[in-house]
């Protein structure tokens, strides 16, 4: 999260490296996420046309652009850091950018931050999703169960638990405290109680998962586990705080759970069958569809049911199908 103040003159450069051509998606509220190639080609996803080329940007425009968000955030980008993870000054969004030698020539990925929720009843309308999924993750939610959901990149993991976190406001008791943990910002919350935390180069998802059991927490919503903080949620989930939700990169369930051990080993323990079987209980796994009309759907609802002989065992709770 950036701690430093923007000056007028910091955002209009930004603007002017940025282009009317980013500026004009930035403002569109059907363009999801902008992509830069390292080829020069400009990449859009929208809601309404999918993904699709919307122009170019020179390699000297986009390092420009690059170096001024580090500039602004207090961060720096360079041949032997050709990285650059923040969020974009202009809007809070989430953004990736790299230099050369990574790639051949600058590249960079906005994925946007939602002006609106969307909620579980827009999403049965749109036909993401079926009235028994619907039915099936509210009651997870008030019976205060921990909900993994699972899917691929741009499958809107984090749209859906945003629908998900709306839907615990309405449903469940106003005073609980929420805590919310991310690497950036992009999970809404309208409820009083909460407390938002973010990452940053010296705090990292453990570091706030520590925090955390001790800021007194209800629940704990993360937006994303990347790496051996899986452990720490899951320690985390168990020690009193049911009701969590969290995202992972997995398709699917067995996939996602699969996941869950592989990034709570990195915490250099034997396999944590055990600890997610007792933790994780509910599983979301939305996917891409490019048959559908909405370009995605949530393929099933699933619990975790329990292992044997190192085998997890699943129940399907509402699928597509049903």
């Amino acid at each position: 999260m950036n701690l430093f103040k923007h000056t007028k003159s910091d955002i209009d450069k930004l603007k002017y490296d940025a282009g009317e051509l980013v500026l004009s998606a930035l403002e569109s509220d059907d363009i999801t996420e902008i992509m830069l190639n390292p080829d020069g080609i400009l990449w859009f996803e929208s809601r309404s046309s999918g993904m699709y080329p919307a122009g170019t940007m020179p390699a000297f425009q986009a390092k420009n652009f690059l170096h001024t968000i580090a500039g602004i955030q207090g961060l720096y980008i360079t041949e032997d850091h050709p990285v650059l993870e923040t969020e974009l000054p202009l809007d809070r969004s989430r953004f990736e950018g790299t230099l050369p030698p990574l790639t051949e020539n600058p590249s960079f990925t906005i994925r946007k931050r939602a002006k609106e929720i969307y909620t579980l009843s827009d999403y049965l309308h749109r036909g993401i999703v079926n009235q028994k999924q619907v039915e099936v993750i509210r009651e997870a939610i008030c019976a205060r169960k921990n909900i993994l959901i699972c899917g691929g990149p741009g499958t809107g993991k984090t749209t859906l638990t945003n629908a998900c976190i709306h839907e615990l406001t309405k449903l469940c008791d106003p005073s609980q405290r929420i805590v919310i943990l991310e690497d950036v910002p992009e999970l809404q919350c309208a409820a009083k109680n909460v407390l938002s935390m973010c990452t940053s180069k010296n705090i990292d998802m453990s570091a706030l998962l520590r925090i955390t059991l001790r800021s007194r927490p209800d629940r704990i919503l993360v937006g994303e586990v990347r790496d051996k903080a899986m452990l720490d949620l899951l320690k985390a989930w168990n020690t009193g705080c049911p009701g969590g939700i969290a995202t992972v990169h997995a398709n699917g369930t067995i996939a996602a759970i699969q996941r869950c051990c592989d990034l709570a080993m990195e915490a250099n323990i034997p396999k944590p069958v055990s600890l997610i079987c007792e933790t994780v209980n509910v599983i979301v796994s939305i996917e891409r569809d490019p048959k559908h009309p909405a370009g995605r759907l949530v393929r099933a609802v699933t619990e975790l049911k329990g292992h044997k002989d190192q085998d997890f065992i699943f129940q399907h709770l509402a699928t597509m199908e049903d």
